[in-house]
Order: structure tokens, then C-alpha cells, then sequence
């Protein structure tokens, strides 16, 4: 399957999930409060720093062996890893929710983390079942599982407005998002796929896993980093100042984010096995760099355009209490914008093996944000921190383009002499 046809199929699904989610945040924003959406921001950041770490980035080395045997043991050892991570999540939940929702001064938080353990699965079985369908070119199937989620999600927080559950109501939709993808994978597999028929040993899953113990050692601090970096406004504007504000960022950024991953994820999915083929026939430099000018060409007008508009379209769509978002929206895009280009570029960084390297970028990468909101919280000013936090992740995110590129000419170089 061409790589324009793989990446469109992946695009119509991503777009119907899209334009669900944008369609039914006008509603939501008028049946729930900011502090609802805070806390579900909360919730959201929690898990999604868990949730990349739940399978130990096992799923990225899906695509990597040519072998469909080896393949089929990494998927089958993420999800004997993913099963481990969310049992021991339930019991940190069990143990450390009361004091989690003290500290960031949310009681209302302890109920709803007790959804995180089911989410955590279902997140992971989904990962690791998504990158074995990329790998075998399923895209139909994960664009399908993607629209239907997004209706599901949808439905769910729209009716539980009538229970009167607030927050409760918004995890509890969440939460069936990754349930129905996995499910929905799971469905979808033909009886005759090598994940079904490949007689799975421990000795194979020990050697996967020693195989590919660098995606293990140095990919999951590196993303559990990353993972902190994009949590971390919900988690300090709450506890700096309010779930109200947490909720002002959380809108702003879903929205933003939204035409950001129409492509986005889309493109990660199909460039990454694309890339690992042509950078083992020496041919990867090229691929990448066309691919980097086309998503520049596309996302740095479109941010531009908000930065202009953003604060009246919000109050327009969402109504007038919801401005605030509308002007955390601007920074936010400039933000997103940069890091949709440099999709192609972190695709390289584990073919070239600079996990390590980029394992320490991410960590000074947390503390310059941090850093920025902290500002914003000392000037009593959380716009201000917003408008830091997304400066300082253009700044990174650009470093983060060129980098992996000049690695890769400069290990191309010796192939082409």
C-alpha cells in the first residue's frame, strides 16, 4: 500500500474522530463547568504519563524485526507487560489516590482515579495491537476503530450529563475510548494472522525482550519525561491556582490539538515502519526531509491563522466565559505546530539509536518548562505561564527537527561512500 494511500485512510478515520470531538464541544461546554473539564484534565494528564509507560515502549519495536515470528513474541511481551503495570497501577491508586487528590487540592479526584487502572490497559493492549496492524498494513481497521471511538466517547459524556455526575461523567466517556479501540482491534483480527497462529514461548519473549532492551531502557524514561512535559500545565495550574484554569487549557489545547492529530498520528503510524525499510536499504535521509517540508508547509499557516483569530473563535463556538481558552489557544498552536514537523524526525530516533541522547533532551526539556510555568504561577499570571511554557517547546521542538536529520546524514554519508 502506497505511503499517500496509507497515510489518507489513516487521515478519513483520525478526521471522522476529529470532527466528532469538535462538533460535541460546544455542547459539553455548556453542560459541564470549567472545574468539571479541570478535573478531567487532571485525570488525563495522570494517566497519559502512565499510559506511555505501560507496555515499557515495547510497541515501537513491533515494526522493527523483519521476522513475523519475533514480531508476534514483542507484541505478546507488551502485553503480558501491560498486564503487570496496570495491576500494580491499581494498587498505587488504592494506596496514594486519597493523597494525590489532597496535594493538588481536589478532593473530587480520589473517585475518578479509580478509573486509571482499566484505562492503563486498555491503552496498552490498544499501543501494542495498533503498531502489529501498521506493521501489516491493516490501516482500514485502525481508522475504523479510531471514528467509532470517537462517537463512543462522544455519547457517553453527552448523556451522563443527565446523571448529574460532572467530572465523573467525562473520565467515565474517556475511559471507554481505549476500551472500544482495543476491543475493536481485537475483532478485527483474521483468524490466520501470524499473532494467532505463532507458537509463543518464554524463551522467545525473553529474547525479544533482550533484543530490544534499548527501546526498554533508554525509550521509557525518555518517554515517561516526554509524557511529564505535556502534563504538567493541567497538574501545576491546579495546584498553583484552580481546576477552573486547568479547564481554560484543557479546552484550548483539545481543540488545537485536534487538526493537529488529523495528520499527525496518522503520519507517525505509516512514516515509522516506512522509515525503518528505507533506513535499512539506505534510504531514509531523503524520505525524511520531504516529509518534514510537507507537514511545515501545512501546519506552521494554519497556527499562524489562530494566532491571530483564536480568542474571539472560541467565545464564539464555545461561548464567552470560554475567551480564556480562545487566548490560551494562540500559544498553544505555535507549540503544537512545531511539533507536528518534527514527527518524522523522532521517527528516526530509535532506527538510529539516540535514545539515550534523547532521553537527556527530554529531561532539560522538563525543566525549562517547568520552569516557565513556575514563572507564570510567581507573577500570579497563568496566560503568562502559558505563553512561556509553549515558547520555550517551540524553541525544543525545532532543535528536535534538525538534530535526528544531521545524525542521519552523517550516518548516511559512509553508506554513500
Amino acid at each position: 500500500m502506497s505511503r499517500l494511500r496509507s497515510v489518507g485512510l489513516l487521515a478519513a478515520g483520525t478526521a471522522t474522530a476529529q470532527v466528532v470531538s469538535l462538533a460535541v464541544a460546544p455542547l459539553l461546554t455548556r453542560l459541564y463547568t470549567p472545574a468539571d473539564f479541570g478535573l478531567l484534565a487532571v485525570f488525563t494528564s495522570v494517566v497519559g504519563v502512565a499510559s506511555v509507560v505501560v507496555a515499557l515502549r515495547l510497541e515501537l519495536a513491533v515494526p522493527v524485526p523483519p521476522e513475523e515470528d519475533a514480531a508476534a513474541h514483542v507484541v505478546l511481551a507488551g502485553v503480558l507487560v501491560v498486564a503487570v503495570s496496570s495491576a500494580s497501577a491499581a494498587v498505587l491508586v488504592g494506596l496514594f489516590g486519597g493523597a494525590l487528590s489532597g496535594v493538588l487540592g481536589e478532593p473530587d479526584l480520589e473517585p475518578l482515579l479509580r478509573f486509571a487502572p482499566l484505562c492503563l490497559a486498555a491503552f496498552g493492549a490498544y499501543n501494542m495491537l495498533n503498531f502489529w496492524f501498521a506493521r501489516r498494513e491493516r490501516f482500514p481497521a485502525i481508522a475504523a476503530v479510531n471514528a467509532v471511538r470517537a462517537v463512543v466517547v462522544a455519547a457517553a459524556q453527552s448523556l451522563s450529563v443527565a446523571s448529574r455526575a460532572g467530572a465523573l461523567g467525562l473520565v467515565a466517556g474517556f475511559t471507554l475510548g481505549p476500551i472500544v479501540q482495543a476491543l475493536g482491534l481485537i475483532a478485527a483480527m483474521s483468524r490466520d494472522s501470524p499473532l494467532r497462529s505463532t507458537r509463543i514461548t518464554w524463551a522467545g519473549l525473553a529474547d525479544v525482550v533482550r533484543r530490544f532492551r534499548s527501546f526498554v531502557v533508554f525509550g521509557t524514561p525518555q518517554a515517561l519525561v516526554n509524557a511529564l512535559n505535556q502534563s504538567l500545565p493541567a497538574l501545576v495550574m491546579t495546584l498553583e491556582f484552580s481546576a477552573s484554569v486547568a479547564g481554560f487549557y484543557l479546552m484550548a489545547h483539545r481543540l488545537v490539538s485536534a487538526p493537529v492529530g488529523l495528520l499527525g498520528r496518522s503520519v507517525r503510524q505509516v512514516i515509522y515502519p516506512q522509515l525503518a525499510r528505507a533506513y535499512q536499504e539506505g534510504a531514509a535521509l531523503p524520505l525524511a526531509v520531504r516529509t518534514t517540508v510537507q507537514m511545515a508547509a501545512l501546519a506552521l499557516p494554519a497556527a499562524a491563522f489562530l494566532f491571530v483569530v483564536g480568542p474571539g473563535l472560541f467565545a464564539w463556538l464555545l461561548g464567552p466565559e470560554w475567551r480564556v481558552s480562545g487566548e490560551y489557544a494562540r500559544y498553544v498552536a505555535l507549540w503544537l505546530a512545531v511539533g507536528f514537523v518534527n514527527i518524522p524526525s523522532v521517527s528516526l530516533v530509535p532506527l538510529l539509536e539516540m535514545q539515550r541522547w534523547h532521553a537527556g533532551f527530554e529531561v532539560v526539556y522538563l525543566v525549562a518548562r517547568l520552569g516557565a510555568l513556575l514563572y507564570g504561577a510567581s507573577v500570579g499570571d497563568p496566560e503568562v505561564g502559558i505563553a512561556a511554557f509553549a515558547l520555550v517547546g517551540v524553541a525544543f521542538n525545532a532543535v528536535l527537527v534538525f538534530a535526528p536529520l544531521m545524525r542521519l546524514r552523517s550516518a548516511s554519508a559512509p553508506r554513500a561512500g
